[in-house]
């Protein structure tokens, strides 16, 4: 009796690693899922469908990486940004503090539809208070807001309305 209740212990306390470790990835975005469908990863970035064009996107759903977003970085690959991920949907406001690289900005509503795409000016080294600070702001409460380099959404013909999803 003593061994069939020590291996039982040693499979639940196995089992239970296993789901701590699976459930590292990323939330998974409201709307329908497969659980056949395998999602694609580039090291840690996630695979994004917008529209028809494929993007690459580091996901931010803690409140440290959502504050850092992409300050500070350089450069960026034309296909790659940031998905932000937040607790429940709100209006959402960002600005460029410490932010090199000019931005779009497009916010997801719960339907994963876009609802704003906005053009974010770089402010870099910017002495500005940070109240005089432009803010670029969700029109609605949405959950989701994506960061990508200036220009993408109307290089790929993108516009609000257009669905997102993760390949």
């Amino acid at each position: 009796m003593k061994k069939i209740l020590c291996c039982a212990l040693v499979f639940v306390a196995v089992a239970g690693c296993d789901r701590l470790k699976n459930n590292s990835n990323p939330p998974p975005m409201s709307g329908p899922t497969t659980a056949t469908k395998k999602t694609e990863m580039r090291g840690l970035k996630r695979k994004l469908k917008i529209d028809t064009a494929i993007v690459w996107v580091d996901i931010a759903d803690k409140d440290q990486t959502r504050a850092q977003g992409l300050m500070y970085r350089r450069e960026m690959p034309d296909d790659e940004g940031m998905l932000f991920v937040f607790p429940q949907p709100d209006k959402q406001s960002f600005w460029m503090k410490n932010t090199y690289l000019p931005l779009d900005i497009a916010f997801v509503d719960e339907q994963l539809r876009i609802t704003d795409i906005h053009q974010m000016k770089p402010m870099g080294d910017s002495n500005e208070p940070d109240d005089k600070l432009p803010r670029y702001e969700s029109s609605k409460p949405v959950p989701y807001a994506i960061e990508l380099n200036q220009g993408w959404f109307k290089k790929k013909g993108i516009a609000v309305g257009a669905k997102i999803s993760f390949e």
